[in-house]
């Protein structure tokens, strides 16, 4: 009988794990499906940009990007992962906790795009007026992107990611209709950075239409004592998370002070290719991060070595297949860029552990903990570039990218291994 029992109690679990394993493969799985669909049309935009406006045309638009990125990740604040347990529930307090952070998100979003556009008023003459203006052009994008993740918190706590695909797709051929319009017009460089507003605002406008599967009344709240109890509570998270998109791409302006928008282009072409890769690790643990938040007893050494291998798998394949990505997304011209992937992609297996090890660390709490690996990470990164790109130019920035965060991984052990 007892033999019986444990037999049974076996079997519970092991379809327990099966289940829970399928259900996270389902939700990347859908991230994924997302990510493939924005990546394709940014390859196809960039593509279209690099033969019709070339090397500076790309840095121009590109940089714009990666400017307003600083921006529309502060939009975060760290607010979905500190919320995420409270979005899990049902009922009343799910409603009212979601139009809350729905309302804060707003107010917050609008702040940060208005000391975007003023921030530029004091940037210096290397930046050029084409990079300004898409600046300008593109400043809404934090708005809508503001939105979207208040309901990519709902659709996570909710393991319901297949909500974001017609949103995806609808914005996304709209994005690439406007660009293939504008580019054969020859309109202004700066005017193309619409293609990504429109495909936001239609993004935005879409999964929060969806938020309705769960939330009755889409209207936020403006809660005065809720914003500042969500700011008291996420600073170090959202200083954390500032400090990782600084030294993630403030190399980037380096290169445009020292060299001009065409270096920066050919980077940034390369760039393009490695971020669209280190999306992986985050998709997985999007889908775990809430099994982490249920279980007492989390192990992280199995996911561990699943991401490693499944990193090392990718860089050798993305090192050898390098000149071919390169050729195919922006054409003749860009040889440099080719060499960038090659050195970018040898740093995969640090951003694919560390991504695991980031999730661990605020499951624990260790926000504090975070700003502190961040901080070093930032400090040796800007004065590494600092001291290397001016001579070496982006094949310095590509190995600094790596080795940061080889950096980064390594401190994040240090801090779990103590405890």
């Amino acid at each position: 009988m007892l033999s019986l029992l444990l037999f049974f109690a076996l079997v519970n679990r092991y379809n327990n794990l099966v289940q829970k394993l399928l259900k996270i493969s389902q939700q990347t799985f859908w991230q994924i499906v997302v990510k493939a669909i924005t990546t394709t049309s940014g390859f196809i935009i960039i593509g279209i940009i690099s033969r019709n406006y070339g090397q500076s045309g790309v840095g121009d638009f590109t940089l714009a990007l990666i400017y307003l990125t600083f921006f529309y990740t502060l939009a975060d604040f760290g607010f979905n992962a500190h919320v995420l347990s409270r979005l899990q529930g049902t009922g009343y307090g799910l409603q009212i906790e979601w139009r809350k952070l729905l309302g804060v998100r707003i107010i917050w979003s609008l702040v940060l795009a208005i000391s975007a556009v003023l921030l530029l008023l004091v940037m210096p003459s290397s930046f050029t007026l084409d990079f300004k203006l898409s600046t300008l052009f593109g400043s809404l994008i934090i708005l809508f992107f503001a939105m979207n993740l208040t309901s990519s918190a709902l659709f996570q706590s909710k393991l319901r990611y297949d909500l974001d695909i017609v949103p995806t797709i609808v914005g996304v051929l709209l994005s690439v209709l406007v660009t293939i319009l504008f580019a054969s017009q020859h309109f202004p460089i700066y005017t193309l950075i619409l293609s990504y507003v429109v495909a936001w605002f239609i993004h935005a406008l879409g999964t929060y239409l969806a938020s309705k599967k769960f939330i009755n009344n889409l209207t936020p709240l403006f809660d005065l004592n809720y914003l500042k109890n969500l700011f008291k509570s996420t600073w170090p998270l959202a200083g954390t998370l500032i400090l990782n998109i600084v030294y993630f791409r403030i190399d980037s302006f380096i290169l445009t002070a020292n060299f001009g928008s065409a270096q920066v282009g050919l980077y940034n072409i390369a760039y393009q290719v490695f971020q669209s890769i280190l999306v992986l690790p985050t998709f997985i643990m999007n889908s775990f991060y809430p099994f982490i938040l249920k279980s007492n007893k989390f192990s992280f050494k199995k996911p561990l070595l699943g991401l490693l291998g499944m990193a090392i798998f990718i860089t050798i394949f993305l090192y050898y297949l390098s000149p071919l990505l390169i050729g195919l997304i922006a054409g003749s011209g860009f040889t440099a860029s080719i060499t960038s992937l090659q050195i970018l992609s040898l740093g995969l297996p640090a951003f694919f552990v560390s991504s695991l090890l980031w999730w661990v660390l605020i499951s624990k709490g260790f926000y504090k903990k975070l700003l502190v690996i961040y901080t070093i990470g930032l400090v040796f990164n800007i004065v590494t570039n600092l001291i290397f790109v001016p001579q070496y130019g982006l094949l310095a920035a590509s190995w600094i990218t790596g080795l940061s965060e080889y950096l980064i991984l390594t401190l994040q052990i240090m801090v779990l291994w103590r405890k």
